[in-house]
């Protein structure tokens, strides 16, 4: 049994490489390539190379656990708290909503015979999308910080809520007593008590006592780890993957997470492949009517995320922009759908065919959603122009505006887009002049930044920097001074060479900065004809450098070190 263990992990992680490696280049996520290669080394569809899936089943259930504990790390409580109202009725609707979508989508027949508890599993599995490959994209794209971004990831954390708390009655399901399901709620809520006044009260002291030994601080953390999911599945007969869960929580907010995280990572990493190695084996031959279904889920999916999310982000004056790019970016399943399912075979509540369903629904949609999401701005561009034909207004279109409307006489300074550096600079010009803003023009597309930058004064119209046309609206044509502050890599269809080149074709006499991230950029850019180029780190490192001197040749910290931090403090408020 031993050998036949050693021989199942060896091919699982031989191919599982092979294959992620080939699902990168192909820039796809990486869990396509584990679950494939489970499917070509398994019984039921592959070659055959490891014939009993239970080989790595344990080895993949300390994956599942690993991989609870870090979802429990990352929910920070006290993050979900300072979300916002807004943030929270986007959240619970759009779950809300999918589940309802589902509820009735998943009755249609092909779906609802596929175990008892099928339409249930299904709902709930649909209405979660993948943390994992959107935050992997949305990093990659420089996107994290954008009002889009922001509110994809604080959705995120609220659909890990709602799959806790349907983890929390998941084991019931099968005898849905109140009396039952009420019982192991208090089961949970006592497990959750527990942890937290251990947390509280004891764990910060033992901690500390090993604070200094990051081996010591990991090795702590898994013995927490797997003591709380012992006592979750063998004790209080819930499940091991719920008490890893609530063991993550219950630390996620101790100074040593991050380090926690970081050192746990690549032990769950190996652990996890061989979860998703394993469903990969579990996944029976599809018939072509279950490859209909999952197909066909996909675009309910698709539908629902735009369905649940489009038209109240537009209400609450988002803009077609944001109300378009969030459903997109949550436009696929999450992996804990997996884990869901997963249990639910193992209590028995579900069939085969609704894993398969699930796992070739989370192939689909995260190819579609990679694709979708690369080339977000251009799908957005095109939905923007239909909905614009059929008569839907963006924030700050003339319905907004037509109050005031007389013609205004054009501002000296133009901004094209509005991001950190932009946002500082005006703090810094308000400073020293406070009418300032009364002379400045913004385009950008952030309804955010709109209503607050028309709100101190300046002129913000909203759209796209990219568009010739909003640009002449805005009056370009009549700035003294024209600056791009943001660089290429976070500007959506177009460049700074590019907006520099229409920017002194629209207004020569124009004094035109740009902002470039290399100094052979920054070269470009003056020989196109701009007067003067931003380099933010040529900037920040001669003036380290200057103090990185002062330091070496005084005992106490300059003076400098102080001012700057004074103002920097005081500036955090002029930002946006």
């Amino acid at each position: 049994m031993e050998t036949e263990i050693i021989r199942g992990v060896l091919i699982s992680i031989i191919v599982a490489a092979g294959v992620g490696y080939v699902v990168h280049r192909l820039r796809q996520p990486v869990i396509l390539g584990y679950i494939i290669a489970g499917i070509i080394i398994g019984p039921e569809l592959g070659l055959k190379w490891v014939t009993d899936p239970d080989a790595i089943e344990f080895s993949s259930e300390l994956g599942l656990i690993a991989l609870m504990f870090m979802v429990g790390l990352e929910l920070d409580l006290r993050k979900i708290k300072r979300s916002g109202k807004e943030l929270l009725i986007v959240a619970v609707a759009q779950f809300a909503l999918c589940v309802a979508l589902g509820l009735a989508f998943f009755n249609l027949p092909g779906f609802n015979d596929s175990g008892k508890y099928a339409v249930v599993y299904l709902s709930i599995t649909f209405a979660l999308s993948s943390t994992m490959i959107v935050v992997k994209i949305l990093y990659d794209k420089f996107e994290l910080d954008t009002l889009p971004g922001r509110i994809t990831l604080g959705v995120l954390v609220l659909q890990d809520i709602w799959a806790i708390l349907f983890l929390t009655v998941q084991p019931d399901l099968a005898d849905p007593q109140v009396t039952t399901i009420g019982f192991s709620l208090v089961k949970v809520a006592a497990l959750v008590v527990g942890c937290l006044v251990v947390s509280r009260f004891i764990l910060p002291y033992v901690f500390k006592t090993v604070a200094k030994t990051p081996e010591l601080v990991m090795i702590l953390a898994l013995g927490w780890c797997f003591l709380v999911a012992w006592g979750s599945g063998d004790k209080a007969e819930l499940s091991r993957a719920m008490g890893a869960l609530i063991a993550g929580v219950s630390i996620s907010s101790f100074p040593y997470s991050h380090e926690i995280k970081d050192r746990v990572t690549s032990i769950r990493s190996f652990f996890l492949i061989l979860f998703f190695v394993s469903l990969g084996m579990k996944v029976q031959e599809p018939s072509l009517h279950i490859f209909l279904m999952a197909l066909l889920a996909s675009a309910f999916l698709i539908a629902s995320r735009f369905v649940s999310l489009s038209p109240l982000l537009y209400f609450m004056k988002k803009g077609i922009r944001v109300s378009f790019l969030v459903p997109l970016n949550l436009a696929q399943i999450s992996e804990f759908a997996l884990v869901i399912v997963s249990l639910g075979m193992a209590y028995g509540h579900i069939n085969e065919n609704v894993m398969t369903i699930v796992l070739f629904t989370l192939m689909m949609t995260a190819a579609g959603s990679t694709y979708m999401m690369t080339y977000s701005h251009r799908l957005y561009l095109m939905a923007d122009k239909a909905l614009k034909a059929v008569g839907i207004k963006d924030v700050g279109g003339k319905e907004e505006t037509e109050a005031g409307a007389e013609e205004e006489a054009p501002r000296p300074i133009f901004f094209l887009g509005f991001y950190r550096i932009a946002s500082a600079l005006l703090g810094a010009l308000e400073r020293q002049d406070p009418e300032i803003a009364k002379k400045i023009t913004v385009v950008d597309f952030n309804p955010e930044v709109y209503r607050k930058l028309n709100q101190r004064g300046a002129r913000c119209v909203f759209g796209d920097i990219a568009n010739s046309g909003v640009l002449h609206e805005a009056g370009i044509e009549g700035a003294r001074v024209i600056l791009s502050t943001i660089p290429d890599t976070i500007l959506k269809g177009t460049t700074n060479l590019q907006l520099l080149t229409f920017a002194k074709a629209a207004n020569p006499k124009a004094r035109v900065i740009v902002t470039a991230e290399s100094v052979e950029m920054a070269k470009r850019l003056w020989d196109a004809g701009a007067d003067f180029v931003i380099l933010p780190h040529v900037e920040a490192s001669e003036k380290t450098a200057a103090l990185l001197n002062q330091l070496l040749k005084e005992e106490v910290i300059p003076e400098t070190c102080v001012e700057y931090r004074r103002r920097i403090t005081e500036q955090c408020k002029d930002t946006l």
